[in-house]
């Protein structure tokens, strides 16, 4: 094989996929074929989960949506339905057979989440454990709240419950983390379950007074304070190659990839 034009200059080492840590995922929200390939092409690499965003999978028709997940997961990345379209399959009445559904599209991870629903930490952990032991799925248990609902339960014994409940990783919801009266919770998390067991969710247009360039401080505060090997979710798709630049110190992070 060639070698590399910039052979040498590689940053900080990276594990190779399939890896535990240092997991990146990006938010898919319903982009064509085309798109992804260009993605996977660029980035597949460096990227290891694809969340395809609230109800996105019921907007695809059966055959867009069954070869968008084969082709992630050709590229050993692991698409999964967002958890706001449980929530909203709880909220009227269907729930019931959303798993199937999700085993059925040929998903093989789901977020199970509960920032917007008026539900309890028991219906969420019971979410996890049908998931997981009636339908042979793996979870993503989203812990925090959005939009200003406040389930009343520590951010930790939530991260807690849903890993006892069978979850494998616990997202940690953006708005969280741009709000400095919960930062000690945070930390009480990762304390609590270890940070190879956390992905922060980045933050978005979604949320208020969100830009542009907090996102793009957010990642290199992530990734200054806690290394390279972080787990980092909610990326766009444009951003997927250039959050691996920062991981590795190769981006406005140069010359501190050793830190």
């Amino acid at each position: 094989m060639t070698e590399h034009f910039f052979a040498g200059l590689d940053g900080a080492a990276r594990a190779a996929k399939p890896r535990t840590q240092g997991l990146t995922m990006v938010i898919d929200w319903g982009m064509g074929p085309h798109a992804q390939e260009d993605l996977l092409l660029t980035g597949a690499d460096y990227c290891d989960f694809a969340k395809v965003a609230v109800g996105v999978s019921r907007l695809l028709s059966n055959e867009v949506l069954k070869d968008k997940i084969l082709r992630y997961r050709q590229h050993q990345v692991e698409p999964f339905t967002g958890g706001q379209f449980l929530e909203y399959a709880e909220m009227n009445g269907q729930a019931a057979g959303y798993f199937a559904a999700v085993a059925a599209a040929g998903y093989q991870w789901v977020e199970v989440s509960d920032n917007l629903a008026p539900v309890e930490l028991a219906w969420k952990e019971d979410m996890i454990r049908q998931a997981t032991q009636e339908h042979g799925l793996s979870v993503l248990g989203e812990v925090g709240k959005k939009e200003g609902l406040d389930s009343g339960v520590p951010m930790v014994d939530d991260a807690q419950a849903c890993l006892e409940a069978g979850a494998e990783i616990v997202l940690l919801e953006a708005a969280e983390l741009i709000d400095e009266a919960t930062a000690p919770e945070v930390e009480e998390v990762i304390a609590a379950v270890g940070i190879d067991k956390v992905m922060f969710e980045l933050p978005g247009p979604w949320i208020a007074g969100v830009h542009q360039h907090d996102i793009h401080r957010m990642r290199v505060e992530l990734i200054g304070k806690y290394g390279g090997e972080v787990n980092i979710g909610n990326v766009a798709a444009v951003d997927l190659v250039a959050v691996e630049a920062y991981r590795r110190g190769l981006g406005v992070n140069a010359g501190g990839a050793e830190d």
